[in-house]
């Protein structure tokens, strides 16, 4: 079966009665994706590369200032466009990085000092109830708190108009399972510090929204949907 991304479930769960049947069948049946300009993979695709770059910069680094470099980079690509879809992309890359100069980075990172990674290409898919699921997080970071070995991670995803905080909270359950399935044995798993942000609208979850019951669990009820139908 083709990996399915979380975004897709998300269409699913939005669509109406009648079209979620075959929206199923495609999903279970269907050949790869292509990507579109608003879709993309989970990594965010070429459309929004150049805000989600900057600020998975700026989470590594914590220096805010590269939001202006990027910004006055994009405005002088969209002065010199002619191109209107080209100037549609740059200003909502531009905007996401204007409503990201006041977001906090810092309620989400370790007080201490954290060591960064990727999850390795052939860990990206989580099975669950037999359908393969695309996990692509922005980044892994390690530290150390209470003489412990912590791991958190970060995952940007972009998309046109955004999520809603449930929907945001289905990409918050999948990375805290890859993160147990892969590193339980060697970390403590910090829920507070498992991020899913929607980069259009700069909103947050952490897995402990969902530990403690103030986000539904929503992705096995959905794959159940999907392989009723």
């Amino acid at each position: 079966m083709q990996k399915i991304t979380i975004k897709e479930l998300i269409d699913f769960r939005r669509r109406s009665e009648r079209s979620k049947k075959n929206f199923a069948f495609k999903l279970k049946n269907r050949e790869a994706k292509v990507k579109s300009e608003t879709n993309g993979e989970e990594g965010g695709g070429d459309y929004w590369v150049t805000s989600t770059s900057c600020i998975y910069n700026v989470f590594k680094s914590d220096n805010a200032e590269l939001y202006d470099a990027k910004i006055n980079e994009l405005r002088a690509k969209l002065e010199g466009s002619k191109d209107i879809r080209i100037k549609a992309m740059y200003q909502r890359n531009i905007d996401i990085l204007l409503s990201f100069k006041e977001f906090d980075f810092q309620e989400f990172k370790p007080s201490s000092a954290p060591k960064y990674r990727k999850v390795p290409k052939d860990h990206q898919i989580v099975t669950i109830e037999n359908f393969p699921l695309f996990v692509n997080p922005s980044l892994l970071f390690t530290y150390e708190k209470d003489d412990k070995q912590e791991l958190g991670a970060l995952w940007l995803i972009p998309r046109l108009y955004g999520f809603s905080k449930q929907e945001l909270g289905m990409f918050c359950e999948i990375l805290y399972r890859l993160l147990k399935r892969d590193y339980a044995d060697s970390y403590q798993i910090s829920q507070d510090n498992c991020i899913a942000i929607d980069t259009f609208n700069a909103q947050t979850i952490c897995y402990t929204d969902l530990a403690e019951g103030r986000i539904p669990f929503l992705v096995d009820s959905t794959l159940n949907e999907i392989k009723d139908l």
